[in-house]
């Protein structure tokens, strides 16, 4: 293997043993809250019930999050392995398609990378971000897809629209 590569499994290595001492970690955390709320919890009604439930659900391992982190790993680790052998034209049987796999693959498997490093961060909206501001974007890309020559006049409107937005936020705060 290249140089590189022996970095590349390395760093996929590190982040999979922390992705599993984090969830063990959490985990841990919530069966000693679970424990310590499970009497508070049973006297109260339907209400202390949901509220430890809740708890339960947002402090337990995400397991979603170790399958986004997985299958980029493996995605990824495929792709390599198809761009350094010939194993892959052999299965697809056209060096074209071979190249669009992996090319696919490696796409795929960095978005999957990509939603696994921000995983706890998808999870609670940003608070310095107007949300008003995010449907503009939306929007304002929708219209630049639809008709190019207009990015000249959205992009000015949505900065003007961020700045409008987070001066009217500072006032509204005092």
């Amino acid at each position: 293997m290249p140089p590189y590569s022996h970095l590349v499994v390395r760093l996929l290595k590190t982040a999979v043993i922390n992705t599993v001492r984090e969830s063990q970690k959490a985990s841990a955390a919530s069966s000693k809250r679970t424990a310590n709320e499970a009497a508070p919890a049973s006297s109260n009604s339907t209400s202390g019930a949901s509220a430890a439930s809740r708890e339960r659900q947002h402090n337990s391992p995400n397991y979603r999050r170790l399958a986004a982190g997985g299958l980029a790993a493996l995605l990824l680790s495929a792709a390599a392995i198809g761009a350094m052998t010939t194993w892959m034209e052999t299965w697809f049987g056209s060096q074209s398609t071979r190249d669009f796999v992996i090319a696919a693959m490696t796409r795929i498997g960095l978005v999957l990378g990509a939603i696994w490093l921000a995983w706890d961060s998808m999870r609670r909206p940003a608070s310095w971000f107007p949300p008003g501001l995010a449907m503009a974007g939306v929007v304002g890309i929708v219209v630049v897809a639809a008709q190019p020559k207009l990015i000249l006049a959205v992009v000015p409107l949505l900065g003007g629209l961020a700045v409008l937005s987070s001066v009217l936020r500072a006032f509204r705060g005092r």
